[in-house]
């Protein structure tokens, strides 16, 4: 495991020593677009936000199931759907 400090010399940051702007300009963000169209493969074309929730709310019913105990009713169609959005969402994010 990697310690914090390791991470901060990787880094280029020495500890004790103040940063200005000039030394270290702010970093940039850039906030995704709830409407931004994202194409899934065999699915069609999905807003950023509802893809977002939908992807959500699939996990949140298979972590629930296998709580439960309850493995029937997923199969292999279910879960490449599900596949399909995760690397559709992935590829949305890498790009932005």
């Amino acid at each position: 495991m990697k310690k914090l400090t390791d991470i901060l010399k990787e880094a280029g940051i020495e500890m004790g020593k103040v940063y200005t702007d000039k030394d270290k300009p702010p970093f940039k963000i850039t906030e995704k677009k709830k409407d931004d169209k994202i194409q899934i493969r065999g699915m069609g074309t999905w807003d950023y936000k509802s893809l977002t929730s939908n992807l959500a709310r699939k996990i949140k019913d298979l972590d629930r199931r296998n709580k439960q105990g309850d493995h029937t009713g997923v199969g292999k169609n279910q879960l490449s759907v599900l596949v399909a959005m995760w690397e559709a969402l992935s590829d949305y994010e890498e790009n932005q």
